[in-house]
């Protein structure tokens, strides 16, 4: 019986080791990649998974695509990995539904894909389950495997956990890959400036350019064509990849491959460029995406980007690239408009425009580092009017701490190096601050001096809190990891201390040897009480799963507390749904959450004046919330960050475990939601759980 128990014990802890490496890689990967080699290894560790995919929801062409496929325990490379069929009855089902599938008869949509498994054998068991974060179904996860009925409703159990976690780890990834995107965009657009700033032609800063942009969207070919004076020819003055042949050809714009994009002013897609060129035999037989270069109301030419149709049309890409091109037809404006001195004048008009359009606040400074120019986005962000910030030295902008002279403030940049990065603490107007990532870069004149400078700004107030978000999962995740080890190995020896005193008590003895092993037992079953509450906290035990009406185990719960809290002199407070919202898990152990709250509440208001301790529940579309405040001491930020962290507690030594919180962390994760606190010094503490609304007939996500 002994040898049975600790077996399983042993199964479940390696099967739910996997869930920690996917709550690990949430807050570690910073790649999609990575998360998805994360994924695949913990669903490898738990089931038997020679075939797997991931296939994340496209919403704008409303199909799936694939971007993690493993056929015979090896992961299918390369771009074709895209070209994934519109998907599957049973793909298509879990995805709306949001409801996962076993099946011992899978669907063979494997056959004649590029993704064909062995030949000779056939998928005989598949578990399907839908990637859910938060309340929206981003995609589906597939487990496939050989054997037939190899997987079981355990199985399914933990790749559902794998699955939600999964998803939130994807998402994360994403959350990273758009922000470097977003700041390359930004760099790039910045460094594009620039160029228009150095004495060059427009052909040098075309191929600079191209350089830039090849960084952010890399493709086959690039190439900028410019229309000249007359309007009627379109010259290629820079080209690189498979479009370089194409420097230095001109062509009557009306008969270029471009003619659609010009006409138009808008991006075209070309399926073959060189169908309709001019000059077929330079042109590269590919596709591709022809842009407009637009500086006012000016026609300045095309950007011509070339690669494979799938990449070419990827939002992303897309995106970058429309981003980018007014930065590129400015520039070019620019530099066009710099051959006379009355173009001089047209392009700091020019410039200025630009740099009022960027979403990144920009100041120009004299050499006295006093504010000549703020665009509109630096506005926004101090908070001075136009006419209040010129003449402003940039010390206003920092804060005391963290400046101690212009010179500093302003460091010298080597004439090796374009610019200098680095952070500061910037002063808006009103006082508030803010984190900063600063570019400084030089202005000079003909002869080559420093007339001026160039900041660039990015408040990094919501990329540090994504990261500090980050931060305490991945702390939470590595203790919960921790703690599932330790309880593991605590268990073991106490289930045997408890069963072989049990053993001992079935004998007959008598006196102080019955009152020994009677203690024996019951200290032993205590601990293993304590090892079982570690184990909520780590989720590493199987909860029920029925429809619970959270308002009535709120009154339960507060009937419990009633004499507790009149003899406390606590005023208790319900304000209930009435439409009785309910969810769905296990009602103990939802009311032992809803007991260490009140407890803790009462501890909170222990010596203050007014007494009030509120509950609420609220239906908000699929979520259920559960507020529970009280009008105690409250927390500083330092202590209220580590609530949920086992054994912390602020009570003196014997007056609590510091489980309580951390169980409760434990049981509400295990159920798929979230409890957060908030608290402030001397007002109260409010305690928020969220937890998904279950309706008839369906099934929990």
């Amino acid at each position: 019986m002994t040898t049975e128990l600790v077996a399983e014990l042993e199964r479940r802890a390696a099967r739910f080791a996997a869930v920690a490496t996917v709550q690990q890689a949430i807050s570690a990967t910073i790649s999609l990649n990575e998360a998805y080699r994360e994924i695949y290894k913990a669903v490898a560790s738990v089931v038997d998974a020679p075939c797997f995919a991931l296939m994340i929801a496209d919403p704008v062409c409303e199909k799936f695509n694939a971007h993690c496929i493993v056929v015979d325990s090896e992961q299918r490379d390369g771009e074709t990995v895209l070209d994934f069929p519109n998907g599957t009855e049973t793909i298509a089902k879990v995805f709306q539904s949001g409801a996962p599938i076993i099946s011992s008869k899978p669907e063979r949509w494997w056959k004649g894909t590029i993704f064909q498994v062995a030949s000779k054998r056939e998928v005989q068991s598949e578990i399907t389950a839908p990637l859910t974060y938060h309340d929206r179904t981003v995609g589906v996860m597939q487990v496939l495997s050989y054997k037939t009925n190899a997987y079981d409703a355990h199985d399914l159990d933990l790749i559902m956990l794998i699955a939600r976690q999964a998803a939130v780890a994807i998402e994360n990834a994403r959350l990273f890959d758009a922000q470097r995107s977003e700041q390359r965009q930004t760099e790039a657009a910045a460094e594009i400036a620039r160029v228009a700033l150095r004495k060059v032609t427009v052909a040098e800063a075309s191929h600079t350019i191209l350089d830039i942009l090849d960084e952010v969207v890399p493709s086959n070919g690039k190439a900028i064509g410019i229309i000249a004076a007359d309007g009627q020819t379109l010259a290629c003055i820079a080209a690189c990849g498979t479009c370089e042949p194409m420097q230095g050809i001109t062509a009557p714009v009306e008969q270029s491959s471009v003619s659609a994009a010009r006409a138009t002013e808008e991006p075209t897609f070309v399926e073959n460029l060189r169908e309709k060129a001019h000059n077929p035999e330079r042109v590269p037989e590919e596709p591709a995406i022809t842009i407009p270069l637009i500086a006012g109301n000016r026609r300045l030419g095309v950007l011509v980007v070339t690669t494979e149709t799938a990449q070419l049309q990827s939002r992303p890409n897309v995106d970058a690239l429309l981003r980018l091109a007014p930065a590129i037809a400015l520039a070019i404006d620019v530099l066009l408009l710099s051959e006379d001195e009355q173009r001089t004048h047209a392009r700091e008009r020019t410039l200025a425009t630009a740099l009022a359009t960027m979403d990144q606040p920009v100041l120009i400074l004299g050499i006295d580092a006093k504010v000549q120019y703020a665009n509109a986005a630096a506005i926004r962000e101090y908070g001075y009017e136009p006419n209040e910030i010129a003449g402003l030295s940039v010390d206003d902008f920092v804060v005391a701490s963290a400046q101690l002279s212009r010179r500093q403030t302003i460091p010298t940049i080597p004439q090796d190096k374009p610019l200098w990065t680095g952070e500061h603490i910037h002063r808006r107007k009103d006082g508030t601050e803010f984190p900063a990532a600063v570019t400084l870069s030089h202005i000079r004149d003909a002869t080559d001096n420093i007339v001026g400078l160039v900041i660039g700004v990015r408040n990094l107030t919501e990329e540090r809190k994504v990261a500090d978000h980050l931060g305490r999962t991945e702390k939470l995740a590595a203790i919960g990891e921790l703690v599932a080890g330790v309880a593991h190995e605590l268990n073991n020896p106490l289930t045997g201390i408890s069963t072989f005193a049990q053993l001992l008590l079935e004998d007959e003895l008598q006196g102080e040897q019955f009152e020994s092993v009677s203690l024996i037992k019951r200290e032993a079953d205590r601990a293993i009480g304590v090892i079982r509450d570690l184990l909520l906290f780590a989720r590493k035990t199987d909860a029920r799963d029925v429809p619970v009406d959270i308002n009535t185990i709120v009154k339960h719960t507060v009937r419990l507390r009633a004499l507790a809290s009149r003899s406390s002199g606590i005023e208790v407070h319900m304000h209930l749904d009435e439409s009785n919202p309910q969810v769905r898990g296990d009602e103990q152990k939802l009311q032992q959450v809803l007991l260490n709250l009140l407890v803790n509440a009462k501890s909170a208001m222990e010596g203050v004046k007014v007494r009030h301790l509120s509950l609420t529940t609220q239906r908000k579309r699929d979520i259920v919330q559960i507020i529970v405040s009280d009008t105690g001491h409250g927390m500083p930020a330092t202590v209220s960050q580590r609530v949920f962290e086992p054994f912390f507690t602020t009570k003196p030594p014997g007056e609590g475990t510091g489980l309580g919180l951390s169980v409760s962390y434990g049981i509400i994760q295990a159920h798929g939601g979230t409890i957060s606190v908030e608290s402030e010094p001397e007002v109260g503490t409010t305690f928020t759980i969220l937890l998904p609304l279950y309706t008839e007939g369906r099934a929990k996500k």
